[in-house]
């Protein structure tokens, strides 16, 4: 049964070969060839791709494509050949005209020489071909009709004659037990000493020659191609099998192309036709056909690397494909492109949903179900998924269509829209229940019924389940605990959403996947996983998918595939991996509802662009390792030739370092790390690379070694390969020998600069210090005239005895005598009284005594000859004398309105303390005379109120003189209390007190007077019940005011009252929710008897000292309060008092 299903599937992916294709690459990187003619293609041991062309041989390394020498071009005509010997040589020769042989290995090129009688002969059709290795080598050079061969243990040449008419040109050489076989067209021989044997196959008969022989070490069998055949066998020359016929195809030409290759176990070979590829695990043939991409009827040439990838040559260019992993299939199969939905009916029959309708492969046929021509690639009508109900009815959401149902067996399909025109996104049957989701509705059917599915409306249901407003949901499922699982869609505002209850789980995402005890989402940030009730990024070996996850799919070999924007993600047991349009996938954004597994583990990809099959048998598990090597180390000037790179001058300090990091494959990075030892700390990196060269600027001296290695996209990483060792030397500057020779030439010379600049030093140390002797002088004699004349003070110079040597004008200005008339007279002639002068002189003379450091600074009442001044005067003795006296400076400053001033204030002050008593006298007596009656008048008020209780206009009348009596004993009692404080006559009477208790008893009254207004007062108590030394008086005083004015300018709220210890301090807080002040009122907060209401028409009673005798109080205790206040919004105070521990 499994091979039918088999049968049927190979149907279906060749029965339209005219619609399926692979994603070749035409732009192939680092590969530009002049030509489109490439009719030879093969690799080399270091990894390089060489290209034969009309217009001559080129090789490419992963980054350019450059020609081979012109040293050998230029011996080489139009019409050449390239094969790779058993040695792993490349080897081109000449087809035409002279034999000309050249070969390539390890980076060098040689010539190889043939005898002159082979040399000199000029034919219209030559060849060459080697087989074996070793001693067992033999070159066979051919022309029409004879055929010279040398071996390389003989190292001797043999002439051969042969039937160029009969056996036609050749076509390949082999070598099979010590024998060289060689394949004409129309006869196989071996050579035989001078002789050609002819050996003809054994086994079952062909329908012509064999013209090619491979081996296959991994099966032990042998292939062998001929004109339309492929066969095998197990041993050499028995035919056991004739594997493919039929695939040639007439191309019209007079020359066959054809080849054979084995490659990691499969068979690849062409003959006049498209790439064929045989697979002897399962016996499948593909074709590989390049028609499409590159417009051919037929190849010219194939091969097969080392990394899988299949390089095909026609006449109209180069084409590869990384891997033969996916077949892709678009509108030249299908309604359209994108396949939007694929569900699997039968192990022969897919149902496929387009956006423009829905098509049937059934038995290798396609049947169109619904075809609306005109909605190409429009989401009117689009499927966005199928679900098969338990009695085979496939369910099927269609956007505007609506919900869908299809039969299988009868083939119906009907659609039912939705009453309100809204896209049906979604659909799911679960048992005998059928789920409709459309955009922001949900509705609830039943699997038996054709129609009336949107009668039941459970959107209200969900939502109040979901705690939701609205909801989009994308899917609805059920888990296998039998809970529901709600997929919605997210929004600018909502991006995660993870919800779990009892009875469901609802996530934003797309879709889910159940395996081994893990609830696997695809959503819009992610593949997540939920463990332990936990949603988190799935990771594997540090790998992670972070595009939005559409679909997932757990295939029968328990992989996880992943279908994202970007590509299809494999989940394996060490690895992810990812495929995209550069692996070889149709498209890049694989749908929501078309992810599925069919036959023998092939999976469908439905994506924008088409339908893409992977194929597991393709997935080969090869070397991807970039082929890694250093080519060359060297100076990047150039023109230097021969460089010792273990004495590189400092000069030439700038390297240039080639490599090669070869790979073709192009569905990843390729990564190169590199890391300059004795440079580098850390490792570098390139990303895709442009050029295979490094260079290093401006080294600075020191020992080198380059170090690389190559990946693709960080994994597939080569083995790190080295340099040798370089060394860049000092600069001749800094070199030893260098520097002590300096150093000695720069101490000869600094010893005669060092005399000669002693000597200029001493002769010139004399004159600048002449110099600046005289520059000081000038200098200080113009900074003490300066001084001098701009003074305010009176200075006068002055010999003992009395006489003036010179004044200042301010001098002369303060005495009221001309400058000059003063410098010619006694000190005696400035005074009204002379006696003055005398008496004051002993005084004077007596305190400075013969010290030349210390003067006296006096003040006096002096008589000059303008009037009384008061003089602060300064003398001193100078050190210098005039006619051998003594010389006196003497400096007089007027202070004779500064001791006015300070008169006046003594008796300001003497008044204002005067003042002070009065007014504290005053308000003591009258605050005194004032409450003895008031209290009489409310005593007697109240007596009043108490007989007369029944009497209520009197009793109204009454609580009117009593509230105002209170009024006016509070006023009074403020403004004693602020007088007291003023006079200082408030003690701190420290008492040691349980602070929560002594506040919670002042509160008391004050809550009674909140609930009077309807408000709330709440009291805090943070820390617990302590006991410290505090003034209790001072204390209520504090919390009476400001939880007073709390409950004063609140109408309504809460008043919250915290108590609590901060360390040595006890913190208070009153919190209203009043009117507030304004920021303006702020200023003046605590100015006695200010209020923000004022006037007449203020709406607060009050003096306006609550504030200013609380902030009194709190310096007084060495506290702090601070205020935070807003108009309207309220006020909070915090009160800071420091404790006096017990």
């Amino acid at each position: 049964m499994k091979n039918i299903y088999l049968i049927i599937f190979i149907l279906f992916v060749f029965q339209f070969s005219f619609g399926q294709s692979f994603q070749f690459n035409r732009q192939i990187k680092g590969v530009e060839l002049p030509t489109s003619n490439v009719n030879g293609i093969l690799q080399d041991e270091e990894g390089m791709m060489w290209f034969n062309t009309s217009d001559g041989v080129f090789i490419s390394d992963g980054f350019s494509t450059f020609p081979i020498p012109d040293s050998i071009s230029n011996k080489l005509t139009n019409k050449t050949r390239i094969f790779r010997d058993e040695e792993g040589v490349i080897w081109v020769s000449n087809q035409l005209k002279e034999q000309k042989a050249f070969y390539y290995q390890k980076g060098k090129w040689g010539e190889f020489i043939f005898p002159e009688e082979i040399s000199s002969l000029n034919r219209t059709y030559l060849d060459f071909a080697i087989v074996g290795k070793g001693d067992h080598k033999y070159y066979h050079a051919v022309f029409a009709d004879v055929l010279w061969t040398y071996s390389a243990y003989s190292k001797s040449w043999q002439e051969i004659r042969y039937s160029f008419q009969n056996h036609g040109w050749i076509i390949s050489a082999n070598y099979h037990e010590g024998k060289s076989l060689l394949f004409f067209e129309n006869r196989t021989f071996t050579v035989e000493g001078d002789q050609l044997a002819e050996i003809n196959p054994t086994g079952i008969s062909l329908p012509s020659k064999i013209l090619y022989v491979t081996y296959c070490s991994t099966r032990k069998e042998y292939y062998y191609l001929g004109k339309d055949f492929l066969a095998k066998g197990s041993e050499f020359f028995k035919i056991d099998q004739i594997i493919h016929q039929d695939f040639v195809r007439n191309i019209y030409s007079a020359v066959d192309f054809s080849g054979l290759q084995v490659e990691n176990g499969k068979v690849y070979y062409f003959y006049n036709s498209q790439l064929h590829k045989y697979n002897p695990d399962n016996g499948n043939i593909q074709e590989i056909s390049a028609a499409e991409a590159v417009k051919s009827y037929n190849i010219y040439a194939a091969f097969v690397d080392r990394e899988g990838i299949t390089w095909i040559g026609t006449h109209r260019g180069l084409v590869n494909i990384n891997s033969l992993l996916f077949l892709n299939y678009d509108s030249r199969s299908f309604l359209e492109d994108e396949v939007t939905a694929v569900i699997r009916l039968a192990p022969d029959r897919y149902l496929l949903g387009f956006n423009n309708g829905l098509q049937l492969f059934d038995q290798g046929a396609y049947v169109k179900l619904k075809h609306e021509e005109a909605l190409v690639g429009q989401p009117r009508n689009r499927v966005t998924n199928f679900s098969l109900d338990k009695n085979g009815i496939v369910w099927i959401s269609s956007n505007l269509a609506g919900i869908g149902r299809y039969n299988p067996k009868s083939g119906s399909l009907i659609f039912e829209e939705s009453p309100l025109s809204k896209f049906v996104t979604a659909v799911k049957a679960i048992g005998d229940t059928l789920i409709v989701v459309s955009r922001d509705k949900v509705y609830l059917s039943n699997i038996n019924k054709r129609s009336g599915h949107f009668e039941h409306d459970i959107t209200e249901m969900i939502l109040e389940r979901l705690s939701q407003d609205e909801v989009f949901l994308r899917k609805v499922g059920k888990l296998n605990d039998g809970r529901f699982i709600f997929l919605q869609g997210g929004n600018v505002f909502v991006q995660e959403i993870f919800f779990e209850t009892p009875n469901f789980i609802n996530v934003i995402g797309f879709d889910y996947l159940e395996h081994e005890g893990r609830l696997y989402l695809g959503t819009e940030t992610g593949l997540k996983v939920l463990e332990d009730g936990k949603v988190k990024l799935f990771e594997k070996n540090g790998q992670t998918i972070q595009r939005p996850v559409y679909s997932l799919l757990l295939d029968s070999n328990s992989r996880l595939w992943a279908g994202t924007d970007r590509g299809v993600f494999l989940i394996e047991e060490e690895t992810i991996r990812k495929f995209d349009e550069r692996s070889g996938l149709v498209g890049s954004e694989v749908n929501r509802g078309a992810l599925i597994e069919a036959e023998d583990g092939r999976v469908l990809i439905g994506t924008q662009r088409g339908l893409s099959v992977f194929f597991p048998d393709e997935d080969e598990k090869r070397d991807f390792t970039p082929a890694t090597e250093i080519l060359s180390v060297s100076l990047l000037n150039k023109n230097i030739k021969d460089v010792d790179l273990n004495r590189i001058p400092f000069e030439n300090n700038s390297i240039e370092v080639s490599y090669r990091a070869i790979s073709f494959l192009q569905f990843s990075d390729l990564i190169i790390k590199y890391k300059l030892e004795g440079y580098h700390e850390e490792w570098q990196q390139i990303i895709n690379p442009r050029v295979n060269t490094i260079v290093f600027n401006n080294l600075p001296p020191g020992v080198y070694k380059f170090q690389l290695q190559a990946s693709l996209g960080g994994q597939y990483e080569s083995e790190i390969v080295s340099s040798s060792t370089f060394k860049i030397l000092k600069p001749i500057y800094l070199q030893t020998w260098f520097i002590i020779l300096l150093l000695l030439v720069f101490a000869g010379v600094g010893f005669l600069l060092n005399t000669l600049m002693n000597q200029w030093h001493k002769q010139n140390l004399l004159k600048q210090t002449i110099d600046e002797k005289t520059k000081e002088a000038f200098v200080n004699e113009n900074q003490f005239r300066n001084v001098w004349n701009s003074s305010a003070d009176g200075l006068m110079l002055s010999v003992e005895g009395g006489k003036i040597l010179t004044v200042n004008p301010s001098l002369a200005t303060l005495t009221g005598m001309a400058k000059e008339r003063l410098e010619q007279s006694e000190i005696r002639d400035m005074y009204a009284d002379p006696a003055f002068y005398f008496k004051q002189r002993e005084v004077i003379l007596g305190q400075i005594g013969s010290s030349e450091e210390m003067g006296v600074t006096l003040e006096m009442e002096m008589p000059f000859k303008n009037g009384v001044k008061f003089i602060e005067l300064y003398v001193a003795r100078l050190k210098t004398s005039f006619q051998g006296k003594s010389v006196l400076l003497s400096v007089f400053r007027d202070v004779t309105e500064k001791k006015q001033y300070e008169e006046s204030l003594k008796i300001a002050k003497e008044k204002a303390e005067e003042a002070n008593r009065l007014k504290t006298n005053f308000l003591s007596n009258m605050s005194h005379e004032i409450r003895t009656p008031l209290n009489g008048i409310l005593g007697g008020t109240e007596n009043i109120m108490d007989k007369w209780e029944h009497e209520k206009e009197l009793i109204s009348e009454l609580e009117i003189i009593k509230e105002s009596g209170e009024r006016l004993l509070e006023t009074i009692n403020s403004i004693l209390d602020l007088s007291k404080i003023e006079a200082n006559k408030f003690e701190v009477l420290l008492k040691e007190t349980n602070v929560n208790d002594f506040v919670g008893k002042i509160l008391l009254p004050l809550k009674t007077m909140a609930m009077k207004k309807g408000l709330l007062l709440s009291a805090k108590y943070e820390t617990k019940p302590f006991v410290v030394n505090i003034d209790q008086r001072y204390l209520e005083m504090i919390v009476n005011n400001l939880v007073g004015n709390a409950i004063k300018y609140s109408h309504e709220g809460l008043i919250n009252i915290v108590v609590k210890r901060i360390e040595d301090s006890l913190y208070f807080e009153v919190k209203d929710m009043g009117i507030g002040m304004s920021e303006e009122f702020m200023t003046k907060l605590f100015r006695p008897f200010e209020q923000e209401s004022e006037g007449y028409g203020r709406q607060y009673e009050g003096t306006g000292l609550g504030l200013t005798i609380t902030k009194n109080l709190i310096d007084l205790l060495g506290g702090e309060i601070q205020i935070e206040s807003f108009k309207g919004k309220g006020t909070l105070v915090k009160v800071f008092l420091p404790l006096s521990k017990n």
